[in-house]
């Protein structure tokens, strides 16, 4: 990681205000895409693809960007799937990480529509895992948050 790099993901942690991260949740047949993340807070969890929002962009796209960035797949947001706070306390009761999470339905838009996923950028892995799976899979809070907004029991 580059040092440029390093100092935007430094600010992150223990922030002085809070961040917007945007996420896209691709469902295909009965399947949810999934990234293993790679940096903290949650490295080595499993969530949607997702990420900062930079300076002068649109949340929707964000989105959009970032679901391509970390998993090869194009898509265009079709409509909002809900809003997250995501506060995290270390042991002595500061906060470590602030994030309001704008999470997006997103449906592919370019490609052959069976795509596996390639993980990139900041995802360790990308998969789509069967909606009776999740259950397997340590899923970050706001994952299971975001999951049990939108309806889907696992």
């Amino acid at each position: 990681m580059s040092k440029e790099t390093l100092g935007s993901y430094q600010l992150r942690h223990y922030p002085k205000f809070p961040h917007i991260g945007v996420g896209g949740l691709l469902i295909r047949d009965n399947h949810l895409l999934l990234i293993k993340r790679k940096y903290n807070p949650d490295a080595g969890c499993w969530s949607i693809p997702g990420g900062h929002l930079k300076l002068g962009e649109k949340n929707k796209d964000a989105a959009e960007r970032e679901t391509l960035e970390e998993t090869g797949i194009k898509v265009k947001v079709v409509h909002l799937a809900g809003i997250l706070d995501k506060i995290m306390y270390d042991e002595n009761g500061l906060i470590e990480y602030h994030y309001i999470l704008i999470n997006y339905y997103v449906e592919q838009i370019d490609g052959d529509v069976n795509q596996k996923p390639i993980p990139d950028d900041d995802a360790l892995d990308a998969r789509f895992v069967p909606i009776d799976q999740l259950k397997n899979y340590k899923l970050t809070d706001s994952m299971r948050e975001l999951l049990g907004k939108i309806k889907i029991g696992f």
